[in-house]
């Protein structure tokens, strides 16, 4: 007797072609729309500001996938509370970009020690 086919998984279909550009584009965007809802309902303090700064990753993670469409992307929010007050002196002076900055070295060691996506 003939073995049984499995059935054809239409819906899991990104799972199959993980190494395609379109694909990792949407796993990218999913990652960042995730990122923005924990920021939105994160308490005020030090867990929002993980929050952005975890954002702000996924977005440069996105960025680099994206290269010439990344400009159709909307600005990240306002990291209320995410900066250090060279970084916002910085910012203000036009001298800081968001795209480009890095966490102050505090909240730096916080994100390099917690554990990696589930």
């Amino acid at each position: 007797m003939a073995e049984p086919t499995p059935f054809p998984r239409p819906w899991h279909g990104a799972s199959d072609r993980g190494s395609e550009p379109a694909v990792a584009a949407l796993r990218a965007q999913r990652a960042e729309v995730e990122a923005l809802m924990v920021w939105q309902f994160a308490r005020p303090g030090e867990a929002k500001t993980l929050a952005w700064w975890r954002l702000h990753r996924a977005r440069q993670a996105r960025l680099a996938l994206m290269q010439e469409d990344a400009h159709r992307l909307p600005p990240l929010p306002a990291p209320d509370g995410a900066l250090d007050r060279w970084q916002k002196l910085r910012l203000r002076f036009g001298l800081l970009r968001l795209e480009t900055a890095r966490p102050p070295g505090r909240i730096a060691r916080l994100l390099e020690n917690e554990p990696g996506p589930r």
